[in-house]
């Protein structure tokens, strides 16, 4: 192997490079790229070789490579200074090109991509970028909100996120960055959201919709939709496209930028767009750091034994060979041993599972691969903090002492936070995650591996997904290069969209696909909006053609997409027919985003038959008395009208234990009780210690943050219109049911200190420290930096927590206090 890399004529390569260089391309640059980076780290180069190879890095602007290489000692700093007269000036010429001035007196370094898009920014009102996921387009976007708020006074800057874990890791970034009096926004219930005219709000869909709905109109300056191929999801998707399109109407001149993946049309994300706005599409194939597609595959009749292809244009070769520790009859096995025999003992592995119980499993058996490592103390500050948030058994914290992990969805933030952040350092060596890796997690690796990799149980990846999963493997400007590791691809069965060249997905608004492909919409139109399990791409879009109706607005727009007249007609007349016949405000249409409007009448229409007053079917405050049997009775009202998210009907005199169970649960959560009390609650000799953590945090995630709020609220609504037919005003106490449940605390001071970024997780372990139950989000502040938390009995990583949010809030705690 040596002397055939001592061969390599690095004169005719990096020639051959250089001519490729100027030749835009995803294929041209991957080649450039590899002979570079080959040059820098292969043995057989000498110091004129891996100067020349950084001068090429330099020239396609890939100056964190060039960066990396430095770092490692390949090459000494500033070795553009030793290169020939004209190269020299080039490497100049283009540091220069690839510097952005901004206000603050700094200058942006970025790539070739990254320049071009901050230019179209700057030039066009709205942008549809679509490029790999390592290519850095939330990065530069998030520099332009900088540059935005720096520039102007009076600027309000809205970053959509897909999920609340990405909403806390932008916003924990920008709160370090903003400039001095702009505020950093996350929940509708911020009370900084209404003091500041410069303000930067970080925010899921729901989040946003919120305070559209409560603040009509709300006008955005610079909106960013990141991961904006969720405009093609069937719940959440069209919420999204319905909160875009509250934000053109509420302020028309408002700017819109759009990321997705590498797809082939992005200019589909530029429909909405006002028509004196102007427009920009951009697909870019821009490649920062060299991807390695490889197959493991079977032996035919030797069953601990596997063959690695390297897939090069499309076409398998193969390149090694190699034998498990032993047979793998598992499939967590089989996981486990190839990730181990290819990754080693080194960081940076990623094993994507497709589900939370795959994930402890597979976790499990590379430990048992793996030997006992140093103790760390941030491992073991981690193992503390799970045994004293999830449970003193959970066997995530087992795992760690082996440098494993596993990640998903429905694991608390501060545990997943930590998780990535020692993962980042290589202080975790393994990582078994679930999809939530597909939502823009910002989880870079060396090495991903996946065997029949799914997103939802029975669902294959597609390919688009797939694309975007690899983009994680190859840490740009940490890494030369990535592997994305493909097990068992000899099975069709597992792979039956098995990936070979890098494609672009087409990239889909759920709106126009359900109408294009209307059958299923169309059956759901005929059975008269039936009971739904949790809503569905159906009933979200005849809510959304629904408030399109309701508020007077042309629905010809979307309709245009059912091809066949007739179903176009019997589509529009189910909608018009719905509308005639709702008897409550007409508004809550749009309040209650995806939820059937014909559902919310049946909903009024029980609370009429019901004869009580509305005050004694009103939701209750999670302290009251008997709080758990009046929300076990108001979640079974939701499911004999509108939903059966909370489990089905069960029979008369029936015990319906699944509802008292949501019902304890909401309550518990409301009443700021810690995840720990709430798994102790579950678990039970019935029931597996890890299944009973599992159920807990997904009930917690899917129901009591989710769901509950969506309906609950939706039920309050409807029994105050009820009310007011009886020419009552008030009914209930008036709190907001949708924060109490969202952020699992119910008095005002924590509210606060979670408004300000902090967890919940660390709001409650300060619960019982807090005296005072009102107070302004500075108050707050102040008591944070006078508290000894040093000095309290909470894990190590709640008190870096609050240490942290300290220093992103330095300057507020540095202002004079106001008078009193």
């Amino acid at each position: 192997m040596t002397d055939a890399l001592a061969e390599i004529d690095w004169n005719f390569a990096l020639l051959c490079a250089s001519a490729l260089s100027t030749t835009p391309g995803e294929r041209s640059q991957k080649a450039v790229l590899r002979i570079a980076t080959a040059c820098l780290a292969l043995p057989g180069s000498d110091t004129s070789h891996k100067e020349a190879a950084a001068a090429l890095l330099e020239r396609a602007g890939n100056l964190r490579a060039v960066e990396l290489a430095e770092r490692r000692g390949l090459i000494h700093e500033d070795s553009w200074r030793t290169l020939p007269p004209l190269l020299r000036l080039e490497s100049i010429r283009t540091q220069l090109r690839l510097s952005i001035p901004l206000s603050s007196g700094e200058d942006l370094s970025v790539n070739s991509f990254q320049e071009s898009l901050w230019s179209d920014v700057d030039q066009y009102d709205w942008v549809s970028v679509s490029a790999p996921t390592s290519a850095g387009k939330s990065r530069v976007i998030r520099e332009w909100f900088l540059e935005q708020l720096r520039a102007r006074s009076k600027l309000t800057a809205v970053y959509l996120a897909p999920t609340r874990a990405l909403v806390e890791e932008v916003s924990a970034d920008f709160r370090q960055t903003v400039p001095g009096g702009t505020r950093v926004v996350v929940m509708p219930w911020d009370p900084d959201l209404e003091s500041s005219t410069s303000r930067v709000l970080v925010l899921t869909q729901e989040r946003l919709h919120l305070i559209q709905q409560a603040r009509s109109p709300f006008p955005i300056d610079l909106l960013f939709v990141d991961e904006a191929q969720g405009l093609g999801s069937g719940d959440r998707g069209i919420l999204l496209r319905q909160v875009i399109d509250r934000a053109v109407i509420d302020h028309p001149a408002l700017q819109v930028i759009f990321a997705s993946p590498l797809s082939a049309n992005p200019e589909l994300l530029l429909t909405g767009k006002p028509d004196d706005s102007r427009g920009r599409a951009v697909t870019s194939e821009a490649v920062t750091v060299n991807q390695n597609l490889v197959r493991v595959e079977g032996v035919p009749r030797a069953p601990a034994k596997r063959t690695v292809s390297l897939i090069h244009e499309g076409q398998p070769t193969k390149v090694a060979e190699f034998e498990l520790n032993q047979r793998a009859t598992k499939v967590a096995m089989r996981l486990a041993y190839v990730a181990h025999a290819l990754g080693g003992d080194r960081g940076g592995n990623i094993v994507y599972v497709n589900g939370a119980s795959d994930a402890e499993k597979v976790a499990q058996n590379i430990v048992d691969l793996l030997p006992v490592a140093e103790p760390d103390p941030d491992i073991e500050n981690l193992k503390d903090l799970i045994r004293t948030a999830v449970h003193q058994k959970y066997s995530l914290a087992d795992v760690l002492d082996k440098r494993v992990a596993f990640h998903y969805g429905n694991m608390p933030l501060a545990i997943r936070a930590e998780i990535k952040r020692l993962f980042g350092q290589g202080k975790i060596h393994y990582l078994v995650c679930t999809s939530t890796l597909l939502e823009g997690v910002n989880l870079p690796c060396r090495s991903i591996f996946m065997r029949n990799p799914q997103k939802g149980r029975g669902k294959a990846l597609s390919e688009g997904d797939f694309w975007n999963l690899a983009g994680r493997a190859g840490r740009w400007g940490r890494e030369f290069q990535g592997n994305i590791v493909c097990i068992d691809t000899d099975d069709e069965k597992l792979w039956p969209n098995l990936p070979s060249v890098r494609g672009r997905s087409q990239l889909k608004l759920a709106t126009e696909h359900v109408l294009a492909n209307p059958s299923d919409f169309l059956s759901y139109l005929r059975g008269n909006s039936p009971i739904s399990g949790s809503g569905g791409s159906s009933e979200n879009l005849f809510s959304y053609l629904s408030n399109i109706s309701a508020t007077g607005m042309d629905l010809e727009g979307h309709l245009r997409f059912v091809q066949d007249p007739h179903e176009r007609d019997e589509v529009e007349h189910a909608i018009e027919r719905a509308i005639a016949r709702i008897e409550y405000p007409v508004e809550l249409i749009s309040r209650h985003a995806g939820i059937s409007p014909l559902s919310m009448q049946r909903l009024l229409e029980q609370f009429r038959a019901a004869s009580s007053d509305p005050n004694e079917l009103a939701l209750p405050l999670p302290e009251e008395d008997e709080s758990r049997d009046r929300f076990q009775d108001a979640l079974r009202l939701l499911g004999a009208t509108i939903t059966q998210a909370f489990g089905g009907a069960v029979g008369p005199g029936e015990n319906d234990k699944r509802k008292w169970q949501l019902a304890n649960l909401i309550v518990n959560w409301m009443n700021g009780l810690p995840l720990a009390r709430l798994i102790e609650q579950r678990v039970n000799n019935r029931v597996p210690l890890a299944k009973a953590i599992r159920d807990v945090m997904a009930d917690v995630e899917t129901v009591a943050r989710f769901q509950a709020p969506k309906y609950l609220t939706c039920y309050s609504d409807i029994l105050s219109a009820y009310g007011r037919e009886l020419g009552i005003e008030q009914v209930g106490h008036g709190q907001d049911i949708t924060m109490l449940l969202e952020l699992g605390v119910s008095r005002p001071s924590e509210v606060i200190l979670m408004s300000l970024g902090m967890s919940r997780m660390a709001t409650v372990a300060l619960s019982d420290y807090l005296t005072v139950d009102d107070w302004t989000p500075d108050e707050g502040l102040r008591w944070l930096a006078d508290l000894n938390f040093e000095g309290l009995d909470i894990p190590v990583l709640i008190q870096r927590e609050i240490a942290q949010l300290l220093v992103a809030y330095d300057e507020r705690l540095s202002l004079p206090k106001e008078p009193a």
